[in-house]
């Protein structure tokens, strides 16, 4: 199939409005992964705001270790959203590969160099006032050095690319936000409780980036035990067990990689560390073979035949896990004491001002201090319904089916 210059090569992943395609351009060998939607089924649609937020998203967006957008074309058909394109596949896939051949999930040194990408990622992101809103595994792309590296599931040699910004918005001047946007699983408790309440206290509930915290936390999690933090039959169970807070990690696992979990999962947002701080994380910045065992004496009340329980309302401060004597000198000398939040915010109004970039073509308005380099075009020009809202609301979470044809699938969200 032959679109203007791109040449869609074969069919590499389906999703509820439509396939992605491996694709190549004229004159070129460089490949690519090209998104085809039905017009007549996307258009005047939740997912097409969804769709034009991300594409306006991705175009402010420079990192190696977020996903590429390249163009977007249209025909009287259908729309060619061209990306990136990762020859691993989504990380979901590979974690399920890989516990099937080597039957165990990743180890805490593969674990650690996803996560140091991935955090990465998520520093950048936040550094531009930016909120993902639906990290999960699916949403992280991989692509492998070699096409050995990708058949061996040698997960060092592997780059992540995280994808789908289609729920992403811009932090608002409050530094809050309130819609329930998102996966269940990986959601922020504030997000889960407004998802499963209707009254006024539960909508006026807000959040800011430290959601993506929460989200990091459990798929970092998910990585390393190979099963969701709090597994659930069904939402009114993931409830109980998210307001509950207790989740169980091995013993065997090294207190680097525990204290690390631990300053993601805290159910008190405020308790959480930010990107950067977990960028020095030790996890992070240690080589793995100088981590240290958990000392069983001083945990053993908190062990049973499960392993080591950690309570996300409980332990506020990172090392409180271990029952450390000295554990204000361990967060001084680490940098790993959680900021106030409330004074991230007020800095954050103080430091921003209030123009943004006057492009009237855009519905992802980028602040000055967000976004230094030139203003691109809304490819969506001229397209009926194209947003003026940043912040797009109605759509439930998890509302869209995910695809098992193959490892290479529009991600999560509305392409799921």
């Amino acid at each position: 199939m032959i679109v203007d210059n791109l040449v869609l090569e074969k069919c590499i992943g389906k999703g509820s409005f439509g396939e992605v395609y491996l694709t190549s351009k004229r004159g070129s060998t460089e490949k690519f992964a090209t998104k085809k939607f039905e017009r007549e089924q996307i258009e005047g649609t939740e997912a097409m705001k969804y769709l034009k937020n991300e594409i306006i998203i991705l175009q402010h967006l420079k990192h190696p270790n977020i996903v590429k957008y390249d163009d977007v074309k249209k025909t009287k058909k259908h729309f060619y959203i061209v990306m990136e394109y990762c020859n691993g596949g989504e990380l979901s896939k590979a974690l399920e590969k890989y516990q099937a051949k080597y039957g165990t999930p990743f180890s805490q040194e593969i674990v650690q160099h996803l996560m140091r990408q991935i955090i990465s990622a998520f520093n950048y992101i936040h550094s531009k006032k930016i909120i993902h809103r639906d990290i999960k595994l699916d949403n992280v792309l991989l692509n492998f050095e070699t096409e050995q590296d990708k058949e061996d599931l040698n997960m060092l040699k592997a780059t992540v690319k995280i994808i789908d910004f289609g729920f992403a918005c811009q932090i608002s001047k409050s530094g809050l936000q309130y819609s329930t946007l998102g996966s269940p699983i990986n959601m922020d408790p504030i997000i889960l409780k407004k998802l499963n309440s209707t009254g006024k206290k539960a909508r006026q509930l807000g959040y800011d980036q430290k959601a993506d915290i929460w989200s990091l936390g459990t798929i970092c999690y998910e990585m390393l035990i190979g099963r969701s933090a709090f597994d659930a039959e069904d939402m009114e169970d993931l409830v109980r067990k998210v307001e509950d807070g207790t989740y169980t990690v091995p013993t065997n696992l090294s207190r680097e990689v525990i204290s690390f979990l631990n300053g993601m999962l805290q159910y008190d947002s405020h308790a959480r560390l930010n990107s950067e701080q977990l960028s020095k994380h030790p996890f992070l910045t240690r080589d793995v073979r100088d981590f240290h065992s958990i000392d069983m004496k001083k945990v053993e009340k908190k062990i049973d035949a499960k392993g080591l329980n950690i309570n996300v309302k409980k332990n506020k401060s990172i090392w409180a896990i271990f029952n450390s004597e000295d554990e204000d000198k361990l967060n001084k000398i680490s940098g790993m004491n959680p900021i106030d939040e409330k004074e991230e915010i007020n800095n954050y109004k103080k430091n921003d001002s209030n123009e943004s970039f006057s492009n009237p073509n855009s519905s992802f308005p980028c602040t000055n201090s967000a976004y230094n380099g030139p203003m691109l075009p809304n490819p969506f020009q001229g397209i009926p319904g194209n947003p003026t809202n940043q912040n797009i609301q109605g759509m439930e979470p998890n509302q869209s089916q995910s695809s098992n044809e193959s490892d290479y699938s529009f991600g999560g969200g509305i392409f799921g």
